[in-house]
């Protein structure tokens, strides 16, 4: 049931996981995010994936986890989490308790490497949390912070483009077309995809220039560090064999302007990054680029578009109200009050209390919290 994966990975069990990913649309689960993530954060690091299969073989599901090699406290965490945003047990729907069980028995008999759980940003649905404490067998105490909510458009209830856009606000229709109109009037405008493996390099180094360019002098990038555009960089290239990268480019006269950084995996648009040329921003470049994409996911048939993680303001006036996922973040150990769990949730309460600051603070806040 339980056996740690190898850095090389398992050829047998990689079909099944990724299509239980694409099944539940989050590229978080899949076994691509969790070995480029362990090609550049694994050093120390062992992987851990319990995994529950029926009668017939068939996988039900797995939480792709990571123990410590060495030192203190032994953490055991999720595998890519410091860089995702939803995370939970892969499992056909429905089997998420059985999972989550499962789950706890292997760490329990595992228990000699992790003397402490954190599961970051994790989506609670299910009831897989207390399946999981239930299989430990084990005393264990659990702190937790308030769930974040992650905005979303049903895109299923709209049926298309022109649906939703009658639903949104009378001032951001009319925003969006009278931008769409200067925007052609002024410029030559080129809006296209990455769709060939021999475009991705350069795609991606115009996507972070971007996302430099619009946080310049806010407090810096959050995708500034070498390990994280590695990372990305690696996991784009895997996402393009796959069909699931979302690299959009909008050009001016020449000049890229605009950039979105996503996936769609199964059903599921998620929208991950993007940066704009603030020198261009009083025509929007960044919101027009945001429509497009949004009308390009009702065209390729999306059920759903996932803003992620984020409270800025756009996402509210994109989303659909009352529409949204939760993650929260927990941690267990067999002993409270335990100083590295404080510590843990310390750092994320801090991520958000910076909410509540005015919007530069936040940013350098931000940029500081989520070093990668």
């Amino acid at each position: 049931m339980s056996v740690p994966i190898d850095p090389g990975w398992a050829s047998g069990l990689e079909p099944d996981w990724r299509r239980l990913a694409e099944l539940r649309g989050n590229a978080f689960l899949t076994p691509e995010w969790a070995r480029c993530w362990l090609d550049q954060y694994g050093d120390g690091l062992s992987s851990f994936v319990p995994d529950v299969r029926a009668a017939d073989g068939a996988l039900t599901g797995l939480f792709a986890l990571t123990l410590p090699e060495r030192g203190r406290p032994r953490t055991c965490r999720i595998a890519g989490a410091n860089l995702g945003d939803r995370f939970h047990p892969l499992a056909v729907p429905g089997s998420e308790a059985e999972v989550g069980a499962a789950v706890g028995e292997a760490l329990a008999d595992a228990r000699s490497a992790w003397s402490m759980v954190a599961l970051d940003r994790v989506d609670l649905e299910g009831g897989w949390l207390e399946a999981l404490r239930d299989g430990l067998g084990v005393r264990v105490r659990t702190l937790a912070r308030p769930a974040t909510a992650l905005p979303l458009i049903r895109m299923d209830r709209h049926g298309d483009w022109e649906a939703y856009l009658a639903s949104r606000s009378s001032h951001l229709r009319k925003r969006l077309r009278w931008l769409e109109r200067r925007v052609a009037k002024d410029h030559q405008v080129a809006i296209r995809r990455t769709e060939r493996p021999e475009e991705l390099a350069a795609d991606m180094a115009t996507l972070f220039d971007l996302h430099d360019r619009r946080w310049s002098g806010r407090g810096g990038s959050s995708l500034a560090s070498r390990r994280a555009r590695a990372f990305h960089a690696e996991f784009a290239a895997a996402a393009l064999g796959r069909g699931w990268l979302r690299l959009w480019l909008m050009e001016w006269d020449g000049e890229p302007v605009a950039a979105w950084y996503g996936w769609r995996v199964g059903d599921r648009y998620s929208f991950y990054n993007g940066g704009f040329d603030p020198e261009r921003s009083k025509l929007s470049p960044g919101m027009v680029m945001l429509a497009t994409v949004i009308r390009s996911a009702f065209e390729e048939g999306a059920r759903e578009f996932d803003f992620l993680l984020g409270d800025e303001a756009y996402k509210a006036r994109f989303a659909d109200e009352g529409a949204e996922t939760e993650v929260a973040d927990v941690v267990l150990a067999r002993s409270l009050p335990h100083p590295a769990a404080t510590v843990t949730l310390a750092a994320h309460a801090a991520r958000r209390a910076g909410r509540a600051l005015p919007r530069e603070w936040r940013t350098r806040l931000g940029a500081r919290l989520r070093k990668r």
